[in-house]
């Protein structure tokens, strides 16, 4: 019952971290790269937030090697959690391009 319920738990933390970490992770893609030009009214405005996105695709690649790191020990967890991390990064990325 132990197992089963932590395999619940692994799999729930890999849909987290496929949706919400991933999500921030194209988040701050999108603050650190800038689609503006020195030209633009908005140009200052857009390199303001360039930091901000590095700390967020900082914040999306420890929270993953942490994750890895800690379920390495089990394989069988890490496997369970490399799935469903990767169902759901799928899922994110078809969510934000068709939106």
């Amino acid at each position: 019952m132990r197992d089963i319920l932590g395999k619940i738990g692994v799999s729930v933390l890999g849909l987290l971290q496929g949706t919400l970490g991933n999500y921030l992770g194209i988040l701050g893609l999108c603050f650190a790269f800038p689609d503006t030009s020195p030209d633009c009214l908005n140009y200052e405005e857009d390199m303001y937030f360039v930091p901000l996105g590095y700390v967020l695709m900082l914040l999306c690649l420890i929270f993953m090697v942490v994750a890895v790191v800690l379920l390495r020990k089990k394989k069988s967890s890490l496997l369970t959690f490399l799935i469903s991390c990767f169902a759901a990064t799928v899922c994110t990325v078809i969510f934000v391009l068709y939106i």
